[in-house]
C-alpha cells in the first residue's frame, strides 16, 4: 500500500452549509450559511473517484441515514481522509433568488415564503487544503483534477506527494471520520469534533462527523512529505 499527500488547490468558489446564522444588512435580515474549513472525506472520495457526490448522496427530504452508492467499491481502490486547510480565503456573497429590474409587478401576498436573499461564506479561488491517500490499487491512476460541488463549484487542482511513515505516536491527531475509524476498530479515547453533516451513512455510526481524535496507544501513523521545500506532516489511524 502507498501513501500519499495530496494538495489540493481552489479554482473556483465552494460553498458548504455547514452552520446557519442571521444577519442584518439595510435593515433587513438575512440568513447566513457558514462553513468549516475542513472537507468531509465521502465528497472527496466520490471526487477523486470521478462521480458527482451531489447526486448520490445528498437525499431529496430529511432522513437520518443514506446509502452512500458505490462508495465501498472505491474505498477498495483508495481511501482519502478529510482535508485540512492550509491556506484559505473566504468571502461573503449576497445571493440574490428573486429576479430585480427597473420595474417589478407587486403582489401583496406571494405565494413564496423562501427568502429572496441569502448570504453564503465561501471559500474563495486559490484556497489550498491538504489530506493523506492510501492506495490500495497499485494500477489506479489518479486525477489531475477534481470536483465535489455542484452547479460548476469546488473545482480542485490536485498536486500528489509520496509520503513515508516515520512511525507511531499517541496523542491526538489530524481530522479523521470518526464513524470510520471506530468501524475500522481505531476508536479513540476522546475527541474534539471539527465537522457535523447533515446525514449518516448507513451502518456506520458517528460517520457525519470529522473529529481530532486522543489516542492513548500508539495508533497514530506519523506521515510524512516534503513539499517545495517544507515538511508536511500528518498524524492518523491507518485504516
Amino acid at each position: 500500500m502507498r501513501v500519499l499527500i495530496a494538495e489540493l488547490k481552489l479554482c473556483d468558489f465552494l460553498t458548504f452549509s455547514s452552520t446557519l446564522a442571521f444577519t442584518i444588512i439595510g435593515g433587513i435580515s438575512y440568513p447566513v450559511y457558514k462553513p468549516q474549513p475542513y472537507l468531509h472525506n465521502y465528497a472527496l472520495l466520490y471526487g477523486f473517484a470521478g462521480i458527482l457526490y451531489a447526486s448520490l448522496a445528498s437525499p431529496k427530504k430529511q432522513v437520518d441515514e443514506i446509502d452512500y452508492r458505490y462508495l465501498e467499491e472505491v474505498e477498495r481502490e483508495i481511501y482519502v481522509y478529510p482535508a485540512r486547510p492550509r491556506n484559505i480565503s473566504v468571502r461573503r456573497l449576497l445571493c440574490n433568488v428573486k429576479s430585480e429590474g427597473y420595474v417589478e409587478p407587486f403582489n401583496w401576498r406571494p405565494k413564496s415564503i423562501y427568502p429572496w436573499h441569502v448570504v453564503h461564506l465561501a471559500f474563495m479561488p486559490g484556497s489550498v487544503f491538504e489530506t493523506v491517500i492510501l492506495i490500495r490499487n497499485p494500477n489506479i491512476k489518479l486525477p489531475n483534477t477534481i470536483r465535489i460541488g455542484v452547479k460548476r463549484q469546488g473545482v480542485f487542482t490536485v498536486k500528489y506527494y509520496q509520503a513515508e511513515i516515520k512511525g507511531y505516536i499517541n496523542g491526538f491527531s489530524d481530522p479523521l471520520n470518526l464513524g470510520d475509524v471506530i468501524k475500522k476498530g481505531y476508536t479513540p479515547s476522546s475527541y474534539v469534533t471539527l465537522l457535523t453533516t447533515r446525514t449518516l451513512r448507513r451502518d456506520v455510526p458517528y460517520s457525519n462527523i470529522i473529529a481530532k481524535g486522543y489516542y492513548t496507544e500508539k495508533k497514530l501513523a506519523v506521515i510524512e512529505s516534503n513539499i517545495e521545500f517544507r515538511k508536511i506532516t500528518f498524524r492518523l489511524p491507518i485504516l
